[in-house]
């Protein structure tokens, strides 16, 4: 079994794999996929496609999918516009998936600490439906950690960027290294520093030479296309001479570094005080503090600078993909656990190597691992709770909680439920019309395991048992 290991942050999606492990080309040499989408006629065009004409078609340009993960219909409507969130998710994946299936066999995730269990119950239906084969979910901050050592007389916080917010994960140091707590800032994310650099600079090229880099799209876009590579050289520069070009002319002005680093203090004000929250709210105000910085806030200009000013910090600078390349280390360990009997979302892992047995057990949060939780139909995990999910076709005023909407023949509008009780999922086959488990006909009430298929009408559609455990 080969695995890769999956890091979903908006901001640019990486995965790591191959043999000699490494991470692995998604999207154009940079091996970044960030998350943007646009609508066109000729489909939807995703990754760094879309972000390459995210301001020539700036009222399409959709970047809320991997943030707001959900099924509900989306505000901006048109003809060539997605239903949901998830349908855009569906897409991206599937353009990762065609990048990376042949370098493995096995997918985990890293993702965000704000992802619930609705978040990844919908992230699995949509892998499943593309085929991939996810084997669990991991937290960005405890994937990373692989690569720094315990230090338990200190506080470690986990600080990462997305395209919409700050995230802070506090991490207890332990036996196991535990995700404990998390807080995030909206509207603070990349997307709106790069908005405030780019009106900064945009406003410098007025002052200095009067072209206004915002009076054509394609020159607006350009600002954005080489912003990546403004900060980069401003990470141990203190100037550089910009050039742009306004139709034929060559435009040109000084940047110098205080002025980058000021239109940024308003996200570091914000992870400033995510930090002092997180203190007050653990008990751990006097503390000493080792704080993992991501690539992408490690990056960012003045970062470390800032947080290197609070009293008695360690600061890690993490590499680029460290959840990614993090998860190919610590997956075998977490397998021990897993045993092929369902997916799990681990938030803890074996952390104090010297004291660890032979065999560490790491503690995954999940149930009973021969009980599902939830049921994939049609790429759309649905929970199973004590609340019968009723599954049928749409008939008139009818609704469902499970609509059949493909092979509908022999499908009753309340064909059948599936529900918890006790302890047990249990199926209720309420309709005359055929309802099958493991292609058997069953009538009547029947206990369900986790991985079997549920099958109503004929040829019927199917449905599965599958567990996503948090």
């Amino acid at each position: 079994m080969t695995v890769i290991g999956l890091e979903l942050n908006d901001a640019g999606i990486l995965a790591a794999g191959g043999s000699p492990p490494g991470l692995l080309e998604l999207d154009g040499p940079g091996r970044e996929s960030p998350g943007f989408a646009l609508p066109q006629k000729i489909g939807l065009l995703v990754g760094k496609t879309a972000e390459r004409k995210a301001h020539l078609f700036p009222r399409q340009i959709l970047t809320r999918f991997w943030d707001q993960l959900n099924t509900e219909p989306l505000e901006q409507t048109g003809k060539y516009f997605p239903l949901n969130h998830a349908e855009i998710v569906y897409r991206h994946l599937s353009l990762i998936w065609q990048q990376i299936q042949n370098h493995g066999d096995q997918i985990v995730m890293a993702v965000p600490s704000f992802y619930e269990r609705e978040h990844l119950g919908l992230l699995l239906g949509i892998a499943q439906e593309l085929g991939m084969p996810v084997m669990g979910f991991v937290p960005l901050s405890l994937a990373a950690s692989s690569h720094v050592d315990p230090n338990p007389k200190r506080m470690l916080l986990y600080l990462d960027i997305h395209l919409h917010s700050v995230e802070i994960t506090y991490l207890e140091q332990g036996d196991n290294l535990t995700v404990r707590d998390y807080a995030t800032t909206p509207e603070k994310g990349l997307l709106h520093l790069h908005r405030k650099l780019v009106d900064m600079i945009a406003h410098e090229f007025v002052r200095t030479t009067r072209f206004d880099p915002f009076h054509q799209a394609a020159s607006e876009q350009q600002l954005y296309d080489r912003l990546p590579g403004i900060l980069s050289h401003f990470q141990h520069n203190s100037s550089m001479e910009f050039e742009i070009i306004g139709g034929a002319t060559p435009y040109s002005i000084t940047l110098e570094h205080d002025p980058i680093v000021q239109q940024a203090e308003s996200v570091y004000s914000e992870i400033l005080r995510l930090i002092t929250r997180m203190q007050d709210k653990r008990g751990q105000g006097q503390t000493p503090l080792a704080l993992q910085l991501s690539h992408r806030l490690a990056r960012l200009p003045g970062c470390k600078e800032m947080l290197a000013k609070l009293e008695d910090v360690h600061i890690f600078e993490l590499d680029r993909g460290a959840a990614a390349r993090g998860l190919l280390q610590i997956w075998h360990q977490l397998a021990v656990e897993n045993n092929n009997e369902g997916i799990s979302f681990f938030t803890s892992r074996p952390w104090q190597r010297r004291q660890q047995t032979d065999n560490p057990r790491p503690s995954a949060e999940k149930a009973a691992p021969t009980r599902a939780t939830h049921l994939l139909y049609r790429s759309i995990a649905y929970p199973i709770t004590e609340k019968p999910l009723t599954i049928g076709c749409t008939k008139d005023s009818e609704q469902n909680d499970v609509t059949i909407t493909g092979a509908t023949a022999g499908v009753s509008p309340r064909h059948c439920t599936v529900a918890l009780r006790d302890g047990e999922i249990i199926l209720n086959a309420i309709s005359d019309q055929e309802t099958f488990v493991d292609d058997m006909r069953v009538s009547g009430n029947i206990f369900l395991r986790l991985g079997q298929i549920i099958r109503v009408g004929s040829p019927g559609e199917r449905l599965q048992l599958i567990a996503c455990l948090k």
